[in-house]
């Protein structure tokens, strides 16, 4: 007699098989079937047994009998794979709308850690597939291709190496006597290694993307067949499993990876959308604080120094002059600036012109010395950024009012520039740096809005410091020379910097 042996849940797609083989041995004859959850069922007239436990059905029957259940069984094949990949294509849908999971995927540049991460997530998906498979002959019949090439294909090598290990594991370890396990396990590893292989390659693809994945499944599915010809033994029960299954394997997991693309780049695409609308936010923003900058020009400042210039139309009418054109040169610099980022060389100009007219008022007062890179267009940095830290230094940082003492340090490297802004006064009292460090004191606006503005387009690359002692201090912080292409992303850039007190 020949054997046919099927199994699957009953509650899955595969009922609807493993009910055909009891309505066949039906047609035939029926003796009945034992009480019980397992049992057989006898077709006398076919010589025909259907033995089942729990959910594994075996067809004892003669050859030509079993020749055509197996016709039948492998006709229902590719809609039973159309069933299982709609299962699979649904929960990653769900998936995909998580918030946890759509934070990872919209990091252009993933950890190591969230790598894995999305690795586990596309390796359960594959778990699940096996679950729902239909145990056919040996070998679990399933849609295990598309979840795990779409990992490597999605997450990167790690992702997709990680994702074809566990699930490849997993299908050893599920029927560790199946003739076709141990090649079933190295199959689904190596779809993994195949993705993480083709990840760059699809990621700047958009011509024939479409025929380009189902030529990345034909290629798995062919890998699969050969190790499981050259693994799995019996030879013959090998080749009359893929005679069987290859095609409609191949045919249904082409169309899984395609549609399970096209969710990813929808998702993608909305991804995309809510990271413009972030970036806009973050200009608007950033606009915003400039123009509050700007319009926290001290008045007193200015009337200051038109007094001076008043007084020196008198003494010295060369000097008022000169201080006329500095004083619009210095209010046209700070009140027309529209770039995000300025050289240092143009951000030290306007600090001259702001020392210029204050040096007018206070004459002799003012000593400032510098330490300055040769190179001062290298270095690109928001606008109004050292101004106001300077001028903090010239109106609070004295032991004398005729005697205030600047230091402004500026130092680079290959990669960063380093700025302080010292002073020689009493430093910053205790409750005045506690102030400083809320968000809502409307104190200190200027150094406030400096280091806010910072960390707003830097985030965690701009460490932002005040050292402060009864015999002075330094407002210190570093930056990157290049300026970043885009905002920081959102959770980062809401993250807080306090200022560092010593």
């Amino acid at each position: 007699m020949g054997k046919l042996q099927v199994e699957g849940a009953y509650c899955s797609p595969a009922a609807d098989i493993l009910s055909r083989l009891e309505a066949y041995v039906n047609q035939i004859g029926d003796y009945g079937r034992n009480p019980g959850e397992n049992g057989e069922k006898y077709g006398v007239n076919g010589g025909a047994v259907l033995h089942w436990r729990e959910s594994r059905v075996t067809l004892f029957c003669k050859e030509e009998i079993r020749r055509e259940v197996f016709a039948v069984i492998q006709d229902n094949l590719p809609i039973y794979l159309l069933t299982n990949a709609g299962l699979l294509l649904v929960a990653a849908t769900v998936l995909t709308e998580l918030r946890p999971l759509r934070a990872i995927l919209k990091q252009q540049d993933r950890s190591v850690s969230n790598q894995l991460l999305l690795g586990l997530v596309f390796g359960l998906l594959s778990i699940a597939s096996t679950y729902t498979g239909l145990s056919f002959q040996g070998a679990i019949v399933n849609t295990r291709t598309i979840s795990t090439l779409a990992a490597g294909l999605v997450g990167g090598p790690l992702t997709g190496i990680s994702a074809g290990v566990i699930s490849g594991l997993h299908r050893f370890f599920y029927d560790p006597r199946g003739f076709t396990s141990l090649a079933c396990g190295l199959g689904t590893a190596s779809f993994g290694v195949l993705g993480a292989l083709c990840h760059r390659r699809f990621a700047t693809l958009t011509a024939r993307r479409n025929l380009a994945l189902v030529g990345l499944t034909i290629t798995a599915e062919l890998v699969q067949c050969v190790i499981i010809l050259a693994v799995a033994r019996p030879f013959s029960e090998a080749v009359a499993l893929e005679k069987a299954i290859l095609i409609p394997k191949i045919a249904v997991n082409s169309l899984g990876l395609v549609v399970f693309s096209a969710v990813m780049e929808r998702m993608n695409r909305s991804l995309m959308l809510e990271q413009l609308e972030a970036q806009h936010q973050v200009e608007l923003y950033q606009q915003a604080e400039l123009r509050a900058l700007q319009s926290q020009i001290n008045p007193h400042f200015l009337f200051n120094a038109l007094n001076t210039i008043s007084a020196l139309c008198l003494t010295d009418p060369n000097r008022a002059r000169e201080t006329i054109l500095v004083l619009a040169n210095y209010f046209r610099q700070t009140l027309s600036i529209n770039e995000p980022f300025v050289t240092l060389e143009q951000e030290l100009s306007n600090v001259d012109n702001y020392l210029f007219l204050t040096e007018a008022r206070f004459e002799d007062a003012i000593h400032v010395t510098r330490e300055l890179p040769d190179d001062l267009r290298r270095l690109r940095l928001p606008p109004l950024i050292l101004q106001p830290i300077v001028e903090n230094a010239v109106r609070h940082g004295f032991v004398a009012v005729d005697d205030r003492r600047v230091h402004i340090s500026i130092r680079q490297d290959n990669a960063r520039a380093y700025i302080q802004v010292s002073d020689q006064g009493r430093g910053f009292p205790p409750e005045v740096l506690h102030r400083l460090q809320d968000p809502d004191d409307p104190t200190y606006t200027g150094l406030f809005n400096v280091r806010k503005r910072l960390r707003t387009i830097y985030g965690d690359q701009c460490p932002f410091a005040i050292d402060s002692s009864p015999s002075g201090s330094t407002v210190s912080f570093s930056i990157p020379l290049i300026p970043p292409v885009q905002p920081i992303p959102e959770a980062q850039k809401r993250r807080d910097i306090p200022c560092v007190s010593r």
